[in-house]
Protein backbone atom coordinates (compact mmCIF):
# COMPACT_ATOMS: atom_id res chain seq x y z
CA UNK A 1 0.00 0.00 0.00
CA UNK A 2 1.63 3.16 -0.73
CA UNK A 3 2.41 5.63 2.06
CA UNK A 4 -0.10 8.60 0.89
CA UNK A 5 -2.91 5.81 0.99
CA UNK A 6 -1.62 5.72 4.84
CA UNK A 7 -3.08 9.11 5.01
CA UNK A 8 -6.74 8.31 3.14
CA UNK A 9 -7.56 5.10 5.09
CA UNK A 10 -6.56 5.63 9.13
CA UNK A 11 -7.83 2.79 11.01
CA UNK A 12 -10.84 1.26 11.75
CA UNK A 13 -12.66 2.23 14.41
CA UNK A 14 -15.71 1.76 15.66
CA UNK A 15 -18.36 -1.41 15.64
CA UNK A 16 -20.07 -4.08 13.27
CA UNK A 17 -23.54 -5.03 13.85
CA UNK A 18 -25.73 -7.05 11.83
CA UNK A 19 -28.44 -5.53 9.83
CA UNK A 20 -32.35 -7.42 9.20
CA UNK A 21 -31.14 -7.63 5.45
CA UNK A 22 -28.07 -9.72 5.56
CA UNK A 23 -25.55 -7.31 5.60
CA UNK A 24 -23.09 -6.62 8.43
CA UNK A 25 -22.08 -2.55 8.78
CA UNK A 26 -18.99 -1.71 9.49
CA UNK A 27 -17.77 2.04 10.78
CA UNK A 28 -14.66 2.86 8.89
CA UNK A 29 -12.57 6.54 9.37
CA UNK A 30 -11.38 7.68 6.08
CA UNK A 31 -9.19 10.73 5.47
CA UNK A 32 -11.42 13.58 3.04
CA UNK A 33 -9.40 16.54 1.11
CA UNK A 34 -9.94 20.37 2.10
CA UNK A 35 -12.36 21.93 0.74
CA UNK A 36 -9.70 24.96 -0.39
CA UNK A 37 -6.00 23.71 -1.77
CA UNK A 38 -3.40 25.21 0.38
CA UNK A 39 -0.64 22.67 -0.83
CA UNK A 40 1.36 25.79 -1.93
CA UNK A 41 0.95 27.16 1.35
CA UNK A 42 3.31 26.41 4.43
CA UNK A 43 2.39 29.18 6.75
CA UNK A 44 -0.81 30.84 8.10
CA UNK A 45 -1.83 33.30 10.01
CA UNK A 46 -4.90 34.57 11.90
CA UNK A 47 -5.74 38.01 10.98
CA UNK A 48 -8.53 40.43 12.11
CA UNK A 49 -11.08 39.14 13.67
CA UNK A 50 -14.17 41.70 14.21
CA UNK A 51 -17.63 41.72 15.01
CA UNK A 52 -20.52 43.27 12.58
CA UNK A 53 -19.49 46.56 13.32
CA UNK A 54 -16.20 45.85 13.08
CA UNK A 55 -15.10 45.83 16.71
CA UNK A 56 -13.03 43.52 18.53
CA UNK A 57 -15.11 41.59 21.15
CA UNK A 58 -14.43 39.17 24.12
CA UNK A 59 -16.32 36.95 21.10
CA UNK A 60 -14.26 37.66 18.11
CA UNK A 61 -10.73 36.75 20.13
CA UNK A 62 -12.43 33.58 21.55
CA UNK A 63 -12.83 33.06 17.28
CA UNK A 64 -9.20 34.13 16.68
CA UNK A 65 -8.08 31.72 19.44
CA UNK A 66 -9.60 29.30 18.72
CA UNK A 67 -8.49 29.46 14.58
CA UNK A 68 -5.08 29.55 15.70
CA UNK A 69 -5.27 26.49 17.83
CA UNK A 70 -7.57 24.40 15.24
CA UNK A 71 -4.37 25.34 12.67
CA UNK A 72 -2.28 24.30 15.02
CA UNK A 73 -3.56 21.03 16.07
CA UNK A 74 -4.22 20.18 12.13
CA UNK A 75 -0.48 19.10 12.41
CA UNK A 76 -0.85 20.80 8.43
CA UNK A 77 0.61 24.02 8.78
CA UNK A 78 2.79 26.10 10.68
CA UNK A 79 1.03 28.88 12.69
CA UNK A 80 2.99 32.48 12.26
CA UNK A 81 2.55 33.77 16.01
CA UNK A 82 0.42 36.97 15.61
CA UNK A 83 2.41 39.19 18.35
CA UNK A 84 5.75 38.41 16.49
CA UNK A 85 3.85 39.21 12.95
CA UNK A 86 2.61 42.67 14.32
CA UNK A 87 5.75 43.46 15.45
CA UNK A 88 7.40 43.19 11.99
CA UNK A 89 4.10 45.07 10.43
CA UNK A 90 4.93 47.97 13.40
CA UNK A 91 8.51 48.11 11.97
CA UNK A 92 7.60 48.48 8.45
CA UNK A 93 4.76 50.68 9.27
CA UNK A 94 2.14 47.83 7.90
CA UNK A 95 -1.06 46.91 9.48
CA UNK A 96 -3.42 44.32 8.18
CA UNK A 97 -6.43 46.19 6.49
CA UNK A 98 -3.72 46.62 4.03
CA UNK A 99 -2.59 43.39 3.03
CA UNK A 100 -5.80 43.85 0.58
CA UNK A 101 -3.66 46.23 -1.41
CA UNK A 102 -1.20 44.39 -3.48
CA UNK A 103 1.70 46.23 -2.72
CA UNK A 104 1.61 46.22 0.88
CA UNK A 105 0.83 42.25 0.73
CA UNK A 106 4.14 42.17 -1.18
CA UNK A 107 6.04 44.05 0.98
CA UNK A 108 5.14 41.83 3.59
CA UNK A 109 5.43 38.25 1.77
CA UNK A 110 8.94 39.62 1.17
CA UNK A 111 9.68 39.48 5.13
CA UNK A 112 7.61 36.52 5.64
CA UNK A 113 7.59 34.33 2.17
CA UNK A 114 4.14 32.55 1.51
CA UNK A 115 1.35 32.31 3.56
CA UNK A 116 -2.11 32.62 3.83
CA UNK A 117 -3.52 35.34 6.00
CA UNK A 118 -7.16 34.63 7.50
CA UNK A 119 -9.34 37.54 8.00
CA UNK A 120 -12.61 37.17 9.84
CA UNK A 121 -16.00 38.61 10.46
CA UNK A 122 -18.46 37.52 12.85
CA UNK A 123 -21.83 38.63 10.73
CA UNK A 124 -24.33 36.78 13.53
CA UNK A 125 -23.66 36.54 17.12
CA UNK A 126 -27.07 36.60 18.95
CA UNK A 127 -28.82 34.75 21.25
CA UNK A 128 -32.52 34.43 21.24
CA UNK A 129 -35.47 33.40 23.32
CA UNK A 130 -38.38 32.95 22.79
CA UNK A 131 -41.79 34.26 25.33
CA UNK A 132 -42.46 31.48 28.17
CA UNK A 133 -45.22 29.23 27.18
CA UNK A 134 -47.59 27.19 29.13
CA UNK A 135 -48.49 23.62 27.91
CA UNK A 136 -52.36 21.92 28.66
CA UNK A 137 -53.00 21.34 32.22
CA UNK A 138 -53.33 18.22 33.76
CA UNK A 139 -53.84 16.54 36.63
CA UNK A 140 -52.01 13.84 38.27
CA UNK A 141 -53.48 10.21 39.82
CA UNK A 142 -54.11 12.42 43.15
CA UNK A 143 -55.92 14.74 40.93
CA UNK A 144 -53.27 17.20 41.91
CA UNK A 145 -53.49 20.33 39.56
CA UNK A 146 -50.33 20.83 37.14
CA UNK A 147 -49.18 23.34 34.75
CA UNK A 148 -46.09 22.89 32.60
CA UNK A 149 -44.25 25.81 31.53
CA UNK A 150 -41.69 25.95 28.57
CA UNK A 151 -38.42 28.23 28.25
CA UNK A 152 -37.01 27.84 24.84
CA UNK A 153 -33.67 29.82 23.67
CA UNK A 154 -31.39 29.63 20.15
CA UNK A 155 -27.98 30.64 19.86
CA UNK A 156 -26.49 31.76 16.24
CA UNK A 157 -23.05 32.60 14.77
CA UNK A 158 -22.14 33.50 11.12
CA UNK A 159 -18.36 33.85 10.85
CA UNK A 160 -17.47 35.39 7.49
CA UNK A 161 -14.04 33.92 6.60
CA UNK A 162 -11.55 35.34 4.16
CA UNK A 163 -8.22 33.76 2.90
CA UNK A 164 -5.28 36.07 1.62
CA UNK A 165 -2.16 35.23 -0.13
CA UNK A 166 0.17 37.34 1.66
CA UNK A 167 2.63 38.10 -1.17
CA UNK A 168 0.04 39.03 -3.80
CA UNK A 169 -2.88 40.10 -1.57
CA UNK A 170 -5.09 37.66 -4.21
CA UNK A 171 -8.73 36.59 -2.12
CA UNK A 172 -8.08 32.72 -2.26
CA UNK A 173 -11.44 31.85 -0.47
CA UNK A 174 -14.17 33.58 0.88
CA UNK A 175 -16.94 31.48 2.82
CA UNK A 176 -19.93 31.79 5.70
CA UNK A 177 -19.54 29.54 8.53
CA UNK A 178 -22.68 28.94 9.83
CA UNK A 179 -23.83 27.65 13.35
CA UNK A 180 -27.32 27.02 15.00
CA UNK A 181 -28.15 25.37 18.30
CA UNK A 182 -31.41 25.55 20.53
CA UNK A 183 -32.01 24.42 24.04
CA UNK A 184 -35.11 24.13 25.98
CA UNK A 185 -35.98 23.97 30.06
CA UNK A 186 -39.13 22.70 31.77
CA UNK A 187 -41.30 23.30 35.03
CA UNK A 188 -44.31 22.70 36.31
CA UNK A 189 -46.26 25.11 38.48
CA UNK A 190 -43.68 27.54 38.45
CA UNK A 191 -41.73 29.19 35.88
CA UNK A 192 -38.73 26.81 34.31
CA UNK A 193 -35.00 27.21 34.69
CA UNK A 194 -32.55 29.57 32.71
CA UNK A 195 -30.82 27.96 29.85
CA UNK A 196 -27.71 28.05 29.63
CA UNK A 197 -26.88 30.13 26.54
CA UNK A 198 -23.05 29.70 27.13
CA UNK A 199 -23.50 26.52 26.48
CA UNK A 200 -25.11 26.87 23.11
CA UNK A 201 -22.56 29.54 22.16
CA UNK A 202 -19.93 27.02 23.01
CA UNK A 203 -21.15 24.53 21.07
CA UNK A 204 -21.81 27.20 17.74
CA UNK A 205 -17.84 28.30 17.96
CA UNK A 206 -16.96 24.88 18.03
CA UNK A 207 -19.05 24.20 15.28
CA UNK A 208 -17.76 27.04 13.24
CA UNK A 209 -14.37 25.96 13.92
CA UNK A 210 -14.91 22.19 12.47
CA UNK A 211 -16.29 24.00 9.33
CA UNK A 212 -12.71 26.03 9.04
CA UNK A 213 -10.92 23.03 9.61
CA UNK A 214 -12.57 21.33 6.42
CA UNK A 215 -12.02 24.43 4.90
CA UNK A 216 -8.03 24.53 5.07
CA UNK A 217 -7.42 21.46 5.69
CA UNK A 218 -7.67 16.81 4.71
CA UNK A 219 -10.16 15.74 7.98
CA UNK A 220 -11.29 12.40 9.05
CA UNK A 221 -14.66 11.14 8.39
CA UNK A 222 -16.42 7.93 9.48
CA UNK A 223 -18.53 6.18 6.78
CA UNK A 224 -20.72 3.05 7.11
CA UNK A 225 -19.67 -0.06 4.84
CA UNK A 226 -22.66 -2.49 4.80
CA UNK A 227 -20.81 -5.38 3.31
CA UNK A 228 -23.30 -8.44 2.17
CA UNK A 229 -23.35 -11.86 4.28
CA UNK A 230 -23.81 -15.24 3.53
CA UNK A 231 -24.16 -18.42 5.17
CA UNK A 232 -21.76 -19.84 2.32
CA UNK A 233 -18.83 -17.34 2.49
CA UNK A 234 -17.33 -17.31 6.22
CA UNK A 235 -14.70 -15.31 4.84
CA UNK A 236 -16.48 -11.97 5.10
CA UNK A 237 -17.16 -12.24 9.31
CA UNK A 238 -13.06 -13.15 9.50
CA UNK A 239 -12.44 -10.53 7.08
CA UNK A 240 -14.56 -7.88 9.43
CA UNK A 241 -12.46 -9.26 12.23
CA UNK A 242 -9.41 -8.51 10.63
CA UNK A 243 -10.57 -4.80 9.67
CA UNK A 244 -11.38 -4.19 13.36
CA UNK A 245 -8.23 -4.84 14.48
CA UNK A 246 -6.72 -2.87 11.81
CA UNK A 247 -5.26 -5.79 9.64
CA UNK A 248 -6.76 -4.10 6.43
CA UNK A 249 -4.27 -5.69 4.00
CA UNK A 250 -5.25 -9.76 5.75
CA UNK A 251 -8.76 -8.64 5.93
CA UNK A 252 -8.83 -7.76 2.13
CA UNK A 253 -6.71 -11.52 1.26
CA UNK A 254 -9.63 -13.13 3.12
CA UNK A 255 -12.30 -11.32 0.66
CA UNK A 256 -10.35 -11.95 -2.32
CA UNK A 257 -9.89 -16.07 -1.49
CA UNK A 258 -14.14 -15.63 -1.01
CA UNK A 259 -14.02 -15.10 -5.08
CA UNK A 260 -12.09 -18.29 -5.55
CA UNK A 261 -14.20 -20.52 -4.44
CA UNK A 262 -16.35 -22.44 -6.22
CA UNK A 263 -19.83 -23.67 -6.10
CA UNK A 264 -21.69 -21.13 -5.03
CA UNK A 265 -24.76 -19.82 -6.14
CA UNK A 266 -24.38 -16.86 -8.50
CA UNK A 267 -25.54 -14.68 -6.27
CA UNK A 268 -23.57 -15.35 -4.15
CA UNK A 269 -20.90 -15.18 -5.96
CA UNK A 270 -21.74 -11.44 -6.54
CA UNK A 271 -21.33 -10.67 -3.24
CA UNK A 272 -17.79 -12.13 -3.34
CA UNK A 273 -16.92 -9.04 -5.69
CA UNK A 274 -18.97 -6.57 -3.96
CA UNK A 275 -17.60 -7.21 -0.31
CA UNK A 276 -14.06 -7.36 -1.60
CA UNK A 277 -15.04 -3.82 -4.30
CA UNK A 278 -16.00 -1.87 -0.90
CA UNK A 279 -12.67 -2.98 0.98
CA UNK A 280 -10.72 -2.06 -1.74
CA UNK A 281 -13.11 1.50 -2.03
CA UNK A 282 -12.52 2.58 1.39
CA UNK A 283 -9.02 1.02 0.82
CA UNK A 284 -7.50 3.51 -1.13
CA UNK A 285 -8.14 1.38 -4.60
CA UNK A 286 -11.77 2.73 -5.93
CA UNK A 287 -10.32 1.87 -9.20
CA UNK A 288 -9.93 -1.70 -8.63
CA UNK A 289 -12.84 -1.36 -6.31
CA UNK A 290 -15.06 -0.15 -9.46
CA UNK A 291 -14.17 -3.12 -11.44
CA UNK A 292 -15.14 -5.67 -8.99
CA UNK A 293 -18.18 -3.91 -8.38
CA UNK A 294 -19.16 -4.27 -12.44
CA UNK A 295 -18.69 -7.61 -12.00
CA UNK A 296 -20.85 -8.22 -8.73
CA UNK A 297 -23.44 -6.26 -11.35
CA UNK A 298 -23.00 -8.76 -14.18
CA UNK A 299 -24.07 -11.25 -11.99
CA UNK A 300 -27.00 -9.95 -10.80
CA UNK A 301 -27.69 -7.22 -12.63
CA UNK A 302 -31.11 -6.22 -11.04
CA UNK A 303 -29.09 -5.22 -7.69
CA UNK A 304 -29.50 -1.32 -7.39
CA UNK A 305 -26.72 -1.66 -4.48
CA UNK A 306 -24.11 -2.85 -6.85
CA UNK A 307 -25.07 -0.09 -9.32
CA UNK A 308 -24.55 2.65 -6.33
CA UNK A 309 -21.63 1.42 -5.55
CA UNK A 310 -20.12 2.14 -8.86
CA UNK A 311 -21.17 6.01 -8.70
CA UNK A 312 -19.85 5.67 -5.22
CA UNK A 313 -16.75 4.39 -6.13
CA UNK A 314 -16.04 6.75 -8.69
CA UNK A 315 -17.16 9.63 -6.33
CA UNK A 316 -14.36 8.24 -3.93
CA UNK A 317 -11.60 8.59 -6.02
CA UNK A 318 -12.23 11.76 -7.16
CA UNK A 319 -11.67 12.83 -3.27
CA UNK A 320 -8.79 10.65 -2.83
CA UNK A 321 -6.96 12.24 -6.31
CA UNK A 322 -7.63 15.91 -4.08
CA UNK A 323 -6.61 14.32 -1.14
CA UNK A 324 -3.42 12.93 -2.52
CA UNK A 325 -2.56 16.42 -4.39
CA UNK A 326 -3.40 18.28 -1.13
CA UNK A 327 -0.98 16.32 0.82
CA UNK A 328 1.85 15.59 -2.10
Amino acid sequence: MKKYLLYYFTTVLCFVFVLSCATTALLITVKRPAEVNLKDYKQLAIGDIVDASGRVTSHTNDVGDGLASTLFSSGFFQVLDREHLNTIMKEHKLNFSGLVDENTAAQLGELVGAAVLVFGRLQTDKYEEEDITKGDPWKDKNGGYHQSYYRKGKYRLILSIKLIDIQTGRIIAIKDLPAEYSAQTKADNKLPPDIDKDALYTACLKNVLNQFLRLVAPYDVQVKANFETDKMLPEIDKAITQFKIGEWDVGLSLLEQATQKTGLEQKTYAKTYYNLGLAQMYGGNPEIAIENFKKAMSINPSSKRYQDSIVEAKAEKDKMDKLKEQID
